[in-house]
């Protein structure tokens, strides 16, 4: 598939949370000098003397010097994350992009599915097997469906887990839903559930009666559950997927979240 398009809401969260980001940590980069490598450090949050005309410079083999080559080797990957939105904002919109404020508060909350929920949940719990499972590096998957809606979730920069648990007291079953996806930028979660099959009746039943167990349980299309229904099982629609996604993501962020500079509304 070609390149994510993020929506305004998802881009400009995305931007904020890693400018804010950076703020918190180490700057610097890294440079040979006589045949050793130096780390070069222009900013320490708790060392505001740094800065880029009078820098720390260490031997990155050294104690300390590889303390700070992790850091900034994670400064580097955040900022080209950075980097890279900025470039698709810049792109899109005429205006700069919006502060955001964090955390970001749902008006409705029934399930508390926040980051750390997700992080609770324990993954690959689904007693079924499949006859032909597709294996990939997200692990062992029923079908080549679920491995391409793991790979688009993976380019969409939306951690998952596979075959949760979550038990629906309104039909008295464990459901294992598809993917527990999270964005954690809004500390957010949802479970995805791919949809098809639907030429087969036993299969329609169970889908009903999974979509009755969670709107019973205030488990909200859009919200707390995404539905992906695959009219054709044998063409992956990955633009319709993306899509639906991203419109989930883009509905849990309010408008009143976004702080734009006086007259500095994208358009």
């Amino acid at each position: 598939m070609n390149d994510i398009v993020y929506p305004m809401k998802v881009l400009a969260v995305k931007l904020e949370y890693r400018r804010q980001k950076l703020e918190k940590m180490v700057h610097g980069y890294f440079r040979h000098i006589n045949g050793v490598q130096n780390v070069i450090v222009t900013y320490d949050p708790n060392f505001p003397h740094y800065d880029k005309s009078h820098p720390r410079r260490l031997v990155a083999s050294s104690r300390l010097g590889k303390i700070y080559t992790e850091r900034i080797n994670e400064y580097q990957i955040v900022k080209s994350e950075y980097d890279t939105l900025l470039k698709s904002w810049n792109a899109t919109y005429t205006k700069a992009p919006p502060k955001v404020i964090f955390p970001i508060i749902q008006f409705f909350d029934p399930h508390c599915m926040n980051n750390e929920f997700f992080n609770r949940q324990v993954d690959c719990t689904g007693k079924y097997k499949s006859d032909n499972p597709t294996v990939s590096e997200h692990g062992e998957l029923k079908s080549k469906n679920e491995q391409i809606a793991a790979d688009l979730l993976r380019q969409m920069d939306i951690p998952f887990k596979y075959e949760t648990s979550v038990y629906l007291d309104a039909i008295k079953e464990t459901i294992n839903p598809d993917y527990l996806v999270n964005f954690y930028e809004i500390d957010r979660c949802a479970y995805l559930e791919i949809l098809g099959m639907n030429d087969k009746i036993d299969y329609s039943l169970k889908t009903t009666t999974k979509i009755y167990g969670f709107s019973s349980q205030l488990y909200r299309p859009g919200r707390e559950i995404i539905y992906i229904h695959l009219y054709d099982r044998y063409n992956f629609d990955e633009e319709y997927f993306v899509a639906q996604v991203m419109s989930a993501f883009d509905s849990m962020i309010p408008d009143s979240a976004l702080i734009w500079e006086a007259d500095s509304r994208a358009v």
